[in-house]
Order: C-alpha cells, then sequence, then structure tokens
C-alpha cells in the first residue's frame, strides 16, 4: 500500500485486494483439473506465470524500502 499515493490509497488497495481475491479463486479451481490432466503441465504453467512474475517485480515496481509517502508522490509525478 506504500507505494499508492495518499489521494488513491484506499482504493487502490481495495482493487489490488479484490484482484488478490479473485485470482486467488481461479487457481484453486483450475488447479486440480490440470494437475489430472498433467502435473508436469500444471506446475510447469504456474511457476513460469511465477519466473514471469519475479521479472515484473525486478524491472518495473520501484523500491520503497526507507522513502516516506511523500517521496513515493513524487517519484510518481516525476514518472508522468
Amino acid at each position: 500500500s506504500e507505494i499508492f499515493p495518499n489521494t488513491i490509497r484506499g482504493k487502490a488497495v481495495a482493487i489490488a485486494v479484490a484482484f488478490q481475491w479473485v485470482f486467488n479463486y481461479i487457481i484453486s479451481s483450475t488447479f486440480p483439473a490440470l494437475y489430472d490432466f498433467s502435473p508436469v503441465f500444471s506446475y510447469s504453467l504456474y511457476g513460469s506465470i511465477c519466473i514471469i512474475a519475479t521479472f515484473f517485480v525486478w524491472f518495473f515496481v520501484p523500491e520503497t524500502k526507507g522513502k516516506t509517502l511523500e517521496d513515493m508522490t513524487s517519484f510518481w509525478k516525476k514518472r508522468k
């Protein structure tokens, strides 16, 4: 939540949590069928998604450790 500016923090966190719950449901309901189809495929699919997500976070999500909310607000204003 510290990545979002104060003006939109509540709504942004609510949207992020909603997406998390939706994708948790999708993964939980599709994994058994995928596993029955092919255990290797199911683990490879979700493992690949995790690897892609890792690269996305590494390259596109800014580090917030030790930064104030004002620092993050100015960071996002500079990127526009």
